[in-house]
């Protein structure tokens, strides 16, 4: 061993801090076939044993690497062994992740290490708080895992939580997923939830992983209830949940969620889920498939849902191509919904577009559609269409047969219900050039013979349409118009024609800093009528004015409309909002008639928001509907929620409807805030309704609760996935 002399240490430790640690491999990424570039240094001391071939730093020791360092007070680091052990007030930090223990001892040669004594600070997404993590030993293996052992997890920042998740043994494989064994869910000191093994997908499947948390409630049809689940785990290509529920009504339900993929097959979902007894019996099963390979993919998803003699299903599907030259799918969809008036509804169709050659393309388009229910249809739709560009110029050939879509509307009556073009020749003109100036217009010219139904007229049509594309002028700073337009004429082969002129002119005044006025003008001419519906054209003349101002405390509009022909105003919309101060807003909206000189219903509305010393929001809104016309509100709504004392907040959120007096809604609530956890007593004397909950604050929506109504919840997964930022 050399002298500790602190000249000497002290020039060591710079040399060493330099050299010697750069063949140590990949010390801290579990690599030892990769290189990196480590640095490790002491400020208070360091020295190498040549004999041992040792060396040894005290007092802030940084050990760094491209994107993890560590500090501690205290660093020994054996050449031949590969073995690195650092101790005292020891930092592990990779991104905005922290890791805090007192041993670290590490492997290079091997790649594997262990840190005792670790509590570590994690930012969730949406969390109002940070994550607190303590665990006896984590274990850094060879292959990029991690595991925990004998952990707690918290968000109570206290050094005995008021609760936490004790967790025996949690194994992280990155990027894949999470193996959990022995979970405990302690309030306190007392242990109220236990999962034995828990198999945790990361990244997509993460909605699959909060689903094994166990939900106990009540409801009118299943009575009191426990749903738990139990997950397995193959391999890395099948996994999946066990579910078994128990109702006090309905008995058994169980069932199975199984994820599968393969290399060449693909990758899917497959859920069943069965209660065998009860009045009705339910069932329900879900298939979901993806496929790919080269340019080919395939996707489906498929859910039934049966209970007694009542039937829904969803099943859809589709399969496409895709190259350099051509683009194809084929698809198909069915639903069903027996029982109700929608019935049943498909439609299976195919695409096929191909490029030619350069400009040439060619599209075939086919579809069946059809409805059961209340009226029943059947659609055949087929398109065969060739086109050519070359520059501006279009040129296209097409044989179309097309329903009208407003068919499938439950209650529409549209004039026309299908349409054949056989064929139809068009050429199209758009933003052509001249001398080097690029012309704001489309020409159009269209010809072919036409089948309409169920008006039964057949006939040739020749069509040509010119169109101004909107333009855009600014005369002045203040003053922006713009204003487009186009012509159109159809001639038949039975006599007769049609003609159209459009135009369209748009005014924006600016009247001041603060004032607008918006006019828009439309007007369309018909000269002639068309044999056929689907391109029957009425003459339209309005104008829609509208006057606005606005400045940071005052909001003020006006609009209406005017029909030039049927000489009929708008409804005069008027709107207004006011904020005299940063806390107050006051606003105001009414509807007038013009044409009766009679107000519609007026809308008032009171605000006020303010924060208390210890950032609590006080909340008063008032506000209502009222009908001049009859003389009466038609309802009033009140909501209240105010700070009282330190820790108590109560809120009252009602809406009173005068002319049938009595309540359409009305919630009484009173919150009391703790440390770490909020707890909230609701009474609703509309439904006589009484709710209870307990909320742990930095996980605002994994709430504990219980409702006269519903009963009691625990661990809601659409809440939990809201809380860590997944989209549902």
């Amino acid at each position: 061993m050399l002298k500790k002399g602190p000249t000497l240490m002290r020039r060591t430790g710079l040399i060493l801090a330099m050299v010697l640690i750069l063949v140590c491999g990949s010390a801290l990424n579990g690599s030892a076939a990769e290189e990196v570039s480590v640095r490790i240094s002491a400020a208070r001391s360091g020295w190498y044993d040549a004999v041992q071939k040792l060396f040894v730093g005290e007092g802030d020791v940084q050990i760094a690497t491209e994107d993890t360092l560590i500090t501690g007070d205290y660093v020994e680091w054996s050449i031949d062994t590969g073995e690195l052990v650092v101790s005292g007030n020891v930092v592990l930090k990779q991104g905005e992740n922290e890791l805090a223990g007192e041993y670290l001892f590490y492997s290079v040669n091997r790649g594997e290490g262990e840190f005792l004594d670790v509590s570590a600070l994690v930012e969730a997404p949406k969390a109002e708080g940070p994550i607190f993590l303590r665990s006896e030993t984590v274990v850094i293996s060879r292959d990029g895992t991690y595991r925990l052992l004998n952990g707690r997890i918290t968000t109570c920042d206290l050094e005995k939580p008021h609760y936490y998740l004790a967790v025996k043994e949690l194994e992280l494989f990155p990027n894949d997923k999470l193996i959990v064994r022995n979970v405990t869910y302690y309030e306190g000191s007392i242990p109220l939830f236990y999962w034995p093994y828990l198999i945790l997908p990361v990244g997509e499947n993460i909605a699959d992983m909060l689903s094994l948390l166990p939900v106990v409630g009540y409801s009118n049809n299943e009575g009191f209830y426990v749903k738990t689940n139990f997950d397995y785990y193959l391999n890395e290509n099948h996994y999946g949940v066990v579910h078994l529920d128990l109702y006090s009504k309905l008995g058994v339900g169980y069932g199975f969620t199984h994820n599968y993929s393969h290399s060449w097959l693909g990758k899917g979902k497959l859920r069943a889920f069965h209660i065998p007894f009860g009045d009705q019996g339910k069932f329900s099963a879900n298939f979901n498939h993806e496929w790919s390979q080269g340019p080919w993919r395939f996707v489906t998803t498929n859910a039934l849902d049966t209970a007694g003699n009542d039937r829904k299903a969803d099943l859809r599907s589709r399969l496409t191509l895709t190259t350099a030259s051509v683009s194809a799918s084929l698809n198909g969809t069915y639903q069903e919904n027996l029982g109700s008036s929608t019935g049943k509804a498909w439609e299976y169709g195919a695409s096929w577009r191909q490029q030619l050659a350069e400009g040439l393309r060619l599209t075939l388009n086919g579809s069946v559609t059809g409805k059961e229910g209340s009226k029943s249809l059947r659609m055949l739709d087929y398109l065969a269409e060739t086109t050519y560009t070359k520059g501006s110029h279009t040129l296209a050939l097409a044989v179309e047969q097309k329903y009208n879509p407003d068919l499938l509307e439950e209650g529409a009556q549209p004039t026309w219900s299908s349409l054949n073009r056989m064929p139809e020749l068009s050429w199209r003109l758009t933003n052509p050039r001249l001398s080097r100036r690029v012309l704001p217009i489309q020409l159009e010219l269209k010809g072919g013979h036409y089948h309409e139904f169920p008006s039964d007229v057949a006939d040739w049509r020749l069509g040509g349409t010119a169109a101004l594309l909107t333009r855009t002028w600014r005369p002045t700073q203040t003053t922006t118009i713009s204003y487009g337009g186009e012509a159109a004429s159809a001639w038949y082969g039975e006599g007769g024609n049609q003609s159209v002129l459009t135009g369209r002119l748009n005014l924006t005044q600016q009247l001041g800093s603060r004032l607008r006025l918006t006019a828009r003008y439309n007007e369309q001419l018909v000269f002639g009528e068309s044999p056929f519906r689907f391109d029957k054209k009425s003459p339209v003349r309005s104008v829609n004015l509208s006057l606005s101002h606005t400045s940071s405390a005052l909001s003020l509009s006006a609009s209406t409309s005017y029909n030039f022909l049927t000489e009929k105003y708008g409804t005069l919309a008027l709107q207004g909002t006011w904020r005299p101060t940063a806390n107050l807003k006051l606003s105001l909206s009414a509807g007038y008639d013009l044409n009766t000189d009679k107000w519609g219903r007026i809308v008032p509305k009171f605000e006020y928001s303010a924060k208390d010393g210890q950032e609590r929001t006080k909340t008063f809104r008032l506000g209502g509907k009222y009908d001049v016309g009859a003389g009466q509100w038609e309802e009033v709504e009140v909501q209240v929620k105010s700070p009282v004392g330190e820790t108590w907040t109560i809120g009252y959120d009602a809406v009173y409807e005068p002319k049938q007096e009595d309540f359409r809604s009305g919630q009484i609530r009173i919150d009391k805030e703790f440390h770490c956890r909020s707890i909230t007593l609701a009474y609703d004397h509309v439904k006589g309704n009484v709710a209870f909950s307990v909320t742990i604050n930095a996980f605002p929506t994994l709430p504990f609760g219980w409702d006269s109504d519903k009963g009691v919840s625990l661990f809601d997964v659409d809440d939990v996935l809201d809380l860590i930022g997944v989209e549902k």
